[in-house]
């Protein structure tokens, strides 16, 4: 890092509190290369940390794809228990299951048409 020239008050001498501007180049120079050192240090961070998240981003988006597919594949083997008990009732009792679906078509027909 650039050090401060400092001026000693001591001395008096006018010479030496001057400072050339050979002086203030060389100093600006220093501060460019840190600057140029530290935005590059600060872009290997950045990429590490990229690579970081979207790693986790992945296995986050990995893990809800297991969870979704377990749970469609619950409600799956739910519907078809229900289908097959919908299906075993209708054909133990097919004039009640006409019968309770022409009063729910009634009804349904009924509140369409208020």
């Amino acid at each position: 890092m650039a050090t401060p020239k400092s001026a000693t008050a001591s001395t008096g001498n006018a010479a030496n509190d001057q400072v050339s501007a050979n002086d203030i180049e060389r100093d600006i120079e220093r501060i460019r290369a840190d600057i140029s050192s530290l935005a590059g240090s600060l872009k290997k961070y950045g990429a590490g940390k990229t690579g970081e998240y979207a790693s986790k981003a992945s296995a986050a988006g990995d893990d809800l794809t297991k969870m979704s597919q377990d749970a469609l594949n619950t409600l799956t083997r739910e519907l078809d228990n229900y289908e097959r008990a919908l299906v075993s009732g209708v054909r133990r009792h097919p004039l009640q299951s006409l019968g309770i679906a022409a009063g729910v078509g009634f009804l349904i027909a009924a509140l369409v048409r208020r």
